[in-house]
């Protein structure tokens, strides 16, 4: 039977936790609530415990603090702490933590104010490690402070960014033992990929950048007449293809035509057509044969282009020399055109002189980092020039004589906006002078944004790449200056820390060769 005075019984009985003699000892204990003073009595006592100081050392440091501080936020380290704490020294009665006393200040500081601020002369990885241990998520720090702390990652991720572009593949030799075939395909992949590697590198690679010069000036000169030797005469040409009941697809009105099917090139010249194709062939190959990745080769641009720039040289090559052949098939000439055209791209292989040049390689590097930019750059131009070409023509509607169409009026805005300037295509209303003012300057305006990203992006990794440079040279002169260091003084280093002989190690005399 229910006793008088009492109900139900979650409202007669609640637990109430509080502190007992020292700080952090928490017990359960069971009261009745029905008396509001005894609740109230408990409280202030609560409160009171709460308000008790707690002592932390921190690296030989003692801060002392409040435990209604810490407690301002539990899920933290501070915030959940314990006498029964890993940290915690019974014997000594305080929380030891082996950290750096200069950084806890404003750990405390966070549990006070709410926020996080850091100073600007510290590295924010220290902030980082900091904030790990004492378990504070990124998301208290202050807004003003935020860039102070990714600032790091930031930099961190340009390095590595820097620091993969300038890799050398050479892991695959470096991870097995090295035989001497390895050891020679090891030494032709450095002289090849890594300019910087040797003196031999370094002049293969000035040989390198004269080859592709010439490959660049041989089509050039191919096309100029005066070098070209002249074989027969047109009207013989015509005339005999006529009587073998051939259809020549030649246009007589045509010089350029004209000049390939009657002349040819020099025997000098096709000589050295031949040489910068057996070069480029052969340097590919053994590139190829000595990469240490071979899935990691087709992965780069220019390897992919090598490929493709040897087929299109052996193909046209081929076509070369049946020139009846060409003059009796049009789908013949156009293979051979377009092979002949993809060959000039052999120019491009003067990128791979930018292992040598670390500052060429930054600069596409800058470029690379910037294809979100150049992307919006490309899109917003795009939609202007469709908005100008639209304005223009609705301008120059009652002037018969300009912009018969709005393809027209593309063409003109592209040339207007990236401020070429033609003049094969121009308003003549006012109207339509006003709108090509506007396109003018639009254009200056919007082509002007993305340099100045560019430039910064370069600025950054150039800046970059120099700590990085300067950072590596202290190293190597560092090991150079250890390599230095004559034999008996590395003998009398070893008698001293109790090494000799005895201990099994074979200590060679440099200076003398003998043991």
């Amino acid at each position: 039977m229910v006793k008088p005075g009492y109900r139900n019984l979650l409202t007669r009985y609640r637990f109430v936790v509080y502190k007992l003699q020292r700080p952090c000892e928490l017990s359960v204990k069971c009261r009745d609530l029905g008396n509001n003073q005894a609740y109230s009595d408990e409280k202030k006592k609560l409160e009171g415990d709460m308000s008790q100081e707690v002592q932390i050392n921190v690296g030989g440091t003692l801060f002392i603090t409040k435990w209604s501080t810490l407690h301002k936020h539990r899920n933290t380290l501070l915030g959940s702490l314990s006498t029964t704490s890993e940290f915690y020294s019974k014997k000594k009665q305080y929380f030891y933590f082996d950290r750096n006393p200069d950084y806890f200040n404003i750990i405390l500081d966070f549990y006070r104010n709410g926020h996080i601020h850091f100073p600007t002369h510290v590295c924010g990885w220290i902030w980082k490690q900091e904030l790990q241990f004492w378990r504070i998520p990124e998301t208290e720090i202050s807004e003003c402070c935020y860039p102070t702390y990714v600032k790091y990652d930031k930099n961190r991720a340009v390095t590595e960014y820097i620091k993969n572009a300038f890799i050398v593949y050479t892991a695959e030799y470096q991870t097995k033992a090295v035989s001497c075939l390895t050891g020679i395909t090891q030494r032709i992949w450095l002289f090849l990929e890594e300019p910087t590697s040797s003196l031999a590198a370094r002049i293969f690679g000035v040989i390198y950048i004269l080859v592709v010069v010439l490959s660049a000036i041989t089509p050039m000169l191919v096309t100029y007449p005066d070098i070209r030797e002249h074989i027969v005469d047109i009207n013989v040409l015509v005339y005999v293809m006529t009587m073998k009941g051939l259809n020549l697809w030649i246009n007589t009105d045509n010089p350029k035509e004209v000049m390939f099917v009657t002349t040819k090139m020099p025997d000098w010249l096709q000589n050295l057509d031949l040489f910068i194709m057996i070069f480029f062939s052969f340097e590919q190959l053994l590139r190829f044969i000595s990469c240490p990745r071979k899935l990691h080769f087709f992965k780069d641009w220019l390897n992919v282009l090598d490929i493709i720039l040897f087929i299109a040289m052996w193909v046209r090559y081929g076509i070369s020399h049946h020139r009846e052949k060409i003059l009796e098939s049009l789908d013949l000439l156009i293979i051979y055109a377009v092979c002949y055209s993809v060959v000039v791209f052999r120019l491009l292989r003067f990128f791979r002189i930018t292992r040598q040049y670390s500052a060429l390689r930054i600069l596409l590097m800058s470029v690379r980092a910037s294809l979100k930019e150049l992307s919006l750059l490309i899109i917003t131009v795009m939609v202007f020039i469709l908005l100008f070409s639209n304005l223009i023509y609705f301008a120059e509607l009652r002037e018969p004589s300009t912009f018969p169409n709005m393809l027209t009026g593309l063409w003109w805005s592209v040339v207007t906006m990236t401020t070429v300037g033609y003049g094969d295509v121009v308003p003549h209303s006012v109207l339509g002078c006003l709108v090509g003012s506007i396109c003018a300057m639009s254009g200056l305006l919007i082509l002007a944004m993305p340099i100045a990203v560019i430039a910064g992006k370069f600025n950054d990794l150039y800046e970059k790449n120099a700590e990085r440079e300067d950072f590596i040279k202290l190293h190597q002169q560092n090991e150079i200056a250890e390599n230095q260091i004559q034999p008996w003084e590395k003998i009398k280093s070893m008698k001293k820390d109790g090494i000799s002989n005895e201990d099994g190690l074979r200590i060679v005399d440099l200076s003398m060769g003998q043991e």
